[in-house]
C-alpha cells in the first residue's frame, strides 16, 4: 500500500505504508494512516490549505478526525464513492501506466525481497517523473468535474 498527496505546484513523497500488526487482519488501519500524516504533515500542508482525502474507514476514523482538529487542518467534505471527482485517482492511473511501460520486467520478478525493493525504487522514480503541469491541470479541472457529476446526477462522467 502506498500513499501520496498532490497539490498545485507540488506533491508529497511516496510513502510505503506500514501494516497494523495489532489489527485483526494485520492490514492498513487508522494507525497506519496516522503514521503517514505525522511524518508528512510539514510537507503536505501549510496554513490556509484545505485537505481532501477519500472516505475509506482508515481516513474517517475518530482518531484521524481528532488529529486534523488538533492540528487545525480543515478537511474538505467529500462524497462517498466519488472516483469521478478525485484528481489523484488519475495520477495513480498514470503511475501504474508508467510502471507497466517502463518496468515490464517487474511483473515476472516474483515476491522476493529483491523484487519488492526493485518495485519500490521504480514507484519512487516514476512518481517523481510525472509532469507537475499535468497534476496541476487535473486539480484545476475540479470545477468541471463537480459540474459534470452534478449534470450526470451522480452517474459516470468522462472524468
Amino acid at each position: 500500500m502506498i500513499w501520496g498527496a498532490i497539490w498545485i505546484g507540488g506533491r508529497s513523497d511516496i510513502v510505503f505504508m506500514e501494516r497494523d500488526e495489532t489489527s485483526p487482519r494485520q492490514g492498513y488501519t487508522a494507525w497506519s494512516y496516522l503514521k503517514v500524516l505525522n511524518a508528512q504533515k510539514e510537507t503536505i500542508w501549510s496554513p490556509g490549505m484545505k485537505f481532501q482525502q477519500e472516505n475509506c474507514s482508515s481516513h474517517t476514523a475518530g482518531e484521524i478526525r481528532d488529529w486534523f482538529k488538533a492540528n487545525d487542518i480543515e478537511v474538505e467534505e467529500w462524497p462517498p464513492n466519488s472516483p469521478d471527482l478525485s484528481p489523484i485517482e488519475h495520477v495513480w492511473k498514470i503511475l501504474k501506466d508508467r510502471l507497466n511501460d517502463n518496468y515490464p520486467e517487474l511483473i515476472n520478478m516474483g515476491k522476493s525481497k529483491k523484487a519488492f525493493e526493485a518495485f519500490q525504487r521504480a514507484i519512487i522514480s516514476e512518481w517523481a517523473l510525472i509532469d507537475q503541469d499535468l497534476i496541476d491541470g487535473l486539480i484545476r479541472s475540479m470545477d468541471n468535474r463537480v459540474n459534470a457529476v452534478l449534470a450526470a446526477k451522480g452517474w459516470h462522467t468522462r472524468y
